[in-house]
């Protein structure tokens, strides 16, 4: 039985009537997950199919914490018994992102971003009591964490790209960068692919999705993903008002200084745009996804404004070399 033939079977399982419509929805995403909207009259839900039942545990515990914490996120109605099939909420199809490139950065866009940060805090902080253990692929963002990330950039990005490099040489700065960014006493919640694709507008409202990624880590990683995005191009004046707005929101007694804040923002900015050339090398260049390819000349300028920034502050010489080398060959990757 095909996948589209198994939704259905599921909704009529549960709703005892065949859905009027039924319509594949092309995301974009890197996921291989599979969604429809199922029409019945004038209502419809989406239906997510994955075979990776690990992640779909994921997803049912983390839906079910974070709605219990009044973060907005989809209403979760029926699970299939083989745990393939779910049914949730539909809060249409108007991502942030989408409304950033119909209507540039409006006041009305820019004050999406802020709420977002700001929901996104609320669920950062309210992790105490989540079972991190019920998180996939990774408990915490721990050492092997980071360096699944560094090596996913070396062998989908930096050996595709034909810049020759020391392999053993690379794998001791992996490993030292690793070593000292590994989370060790965060408890807060990271949301792992927070980004504007992931941010919906439904009924005027910021809704999340796509959370099943996340684990225990830093505040600082999500910061670092919404805001240096590489297809949103957001002006870098306007990364600093944000940066600075959500800074301001931070519980007084974690005792961050805006010092220390900055250069830890940098340093997990740095493994989140590395991990993202992965992903878009693995999506763009070999599988030849058009979306993923041809946001690598944004992830670069991105890199190339960190780079600027983190001089002195991260002792990974060999690494920084090598990514300053990518930005001297940018063009290679120009549509």
């Amino acid at each position: 039985m095909d996948i589209e033939k198994k939704i259905i079977q599921e909704y009529k399982n549960w709703q005892s009537l065949v859905p009027d419509r039924i319509e594949i929805l092309n995301t974009g995403s890197a996921s291989n997950r599979k969604y429809f909207r199922l029409w019945n009259a004038s209502k419809s839900i989406i239906a997510t199919y994955n075979q990776d039942l690990r992640e779909n545990e994921a997803f049912f515990y983390l839906n079910s914490f974070f709605r219990f914490q009044n973060i907005q996120i989809p209403e979760l109605f029926r699970i299939s018994k083989d745990r393939s099939i779910y049914f949730q909420q539909d809060i249409g199809d108007v991502s942030l992102l989408q409304m950033l490139q119909e209507q540039g950065l409006s006041d009305k866009v820019k004050q999406y971003y802020r709420d977002s940060l700001a929901m996104l805090m609320k669920m950062q902080i309210s992790a105490h009591g989540l079972d991190f253990s019920k998180c996939y692929p990774r408990a915490a963002f721990d050492q092997q964490s980071i360096l699944w990330d560094l090596n996913y950039f070396k062998y989908y990005f930096l050996k595709v790209s034909g810049i020759d490099f020391d392999e053993q040489l690379l794998e001791d700065d992996f490993q030292k960068l690793a070593s000292e960014l590994a989370v060790k006493e965060d408890s807060f919640f990271m949301y792992r692919d927070f980004q504007a694709r992931n941010i919906h507008i439904y009924k005027g409202q910021i809704w999340f999705i796509d959370f099943q990624g996340g684990r225990r880590g830093p505040l600082h990683y999500d910061v670092a993903s919404l805001l240096y995005q590489a297809s949103a191009k957001l002006p870098e004046e306007f990364r600093k008002q944000c940066l600075e707005a959500y800074f301001a929101i931070l519980p007084k007694e974690l005792n961050y200084s805006k010092i220390s804040f900055r250069k830890d923002f940098n340093r997990l900015l740095l493994i989140r745009i590395v991990q993202v050339l992965g992903a878009y090398g693995y999506r763009g260049l070999i599988e030849g996804k058009p979306y993923f390819k041809n946001s690598i000349p944004n992830a670069l300028d991105n890199l190339d404004i960190l780079l600027r920034q983190i001089e002195g502050d991260i002792d990974v010489q060999y690494f920084l070399k090598l990514l300053h080398g990518l930005i001297q060959i940018k063009n290679n990757f120009e549509i």
